[in-house]
């Protein structure tokens, strides 16, 4: 498993935790952000992302809440002791709302990004891949199906011939596009790991554990010391998770008084922005009182 932990050794302990088809440098940004702010940054690779390899087990909700333990543990700092804060986008929303239900008293505070885990419906090409694992269909079919859904249009080129990076005139930017190639052509455990996750993780249907963890959030700001504030941030232009949706299925699951809503530029990628990370920063800020 692969942990990055940077930023001041007395600094606001925060986790962040990437999505499904995507890693660690998806917070390029965002975590230099809150390190300039002063906090304590671990940054993951979740299984079979990135630099973490794919365990031979379920997908589900409870490995990744193991994994959020192994990172917290793998610290020299009192992660578990002291609790701290998390940011999770997209499939990592779903994972950290879980992980507050499981653990309460680990966590302070917590910020959703793009959140599934009360997705109504899943894109047209995700339900394809669903159901096609379901029925346990061909390995390769499952590949081919996979690389349509992370747009990988060359999914037969060998590594040596990949298209170089578009991006490479401007180090500042973060590539998505780069980052699913590379989880397609050189992770072996990649497409286990997504599918596996895509059958059991925390996507749809989490409204029982999105209010016992709205519930646990609810004590921590009784108590008047700064913690237990939810924050959710969705893009104006988001495809995957409709921001209009979310808040009718987060104000019918946990009440509008529960949470925080924030809308900013750009679609599900939005975090990709440099602009707009800068700006998601600056509302964790405000709203986290950093």
């Amino acid at each position: 498993m692969r942990v990055y932990e940077f930023g001041d050794l007395t600094g606001r302990m925060t986790m962040l935790i990437h999505g499904d088809a995507t890693s660690a440098p998806l917070w390029k940004h965002v975590a230099h952000g809150l390190v300039e702010m002063g906090c304590r940054v671990i940054v993951l690779d979740l299984w079979g992302r990135g630099y973490s390899s794919s365990p031979n087990a379920i997908h589900d909700a409870r490995l990744f809440g193991l994994q959020l333990l192994f990172a917290a543990s793998s610290s020299p700092l009192p992660w578990c002791t002291e609790g701290f804060s998390i940011v999770g986008f997209s499939l990592g929303a779903g994972i950290a709302m879980e992980f507050v239900a499981s653990f309460p008293h680990f966590v302070r505070s917590v910020a959703l990004l793009a959140p599934v885990g009360l997705l109504r419906c899943l894109p047209e090409s995700y339900r394809r891949l669903q159901q096609a694992a379901r029925e346990q269909q061909d390995e390769a079919e499952l590949k081919e199906m996979l690389a349509n859904v992370l747009g990988v249009d060359q999914c037969h080129i060998s590594a040596a011939e990949e298209p170089q990076s578009d991006h490479s005139e401007n180090p500042a930017a973060v590539d998505g596009d780069a980052i699913q190639r590379w989880h397609f052509l050189h992770h072996e455990g990649h497409a286990a790991s997504f599918i596996g996750s895509l059958l059991h993780g925390p996507i749809q249907d989490q409204h029982e554990t999105w209010r016992e963890a709205c519930q646990v959030l609810s004590e921590k700001r009784k108590s008047r010391n700064g913690c237990g504030v939810l924050l959710v941030i969705c893009g104006s232009e988001d495809g995957v998770v409709s921001s209009a949706h979310l808040r009718e299925d987060l104000d019918a699951t946990v009440g509008r008084e529960e949470y925080v809503f924030e809308k900013v530029p750009g679609g599900h990628s939005f975090l990709l922005d440099k602009a707009t990370s800068e700006e998601v920063v600056g509302i964790i800020k405000r709203e986290w009182n950093l």
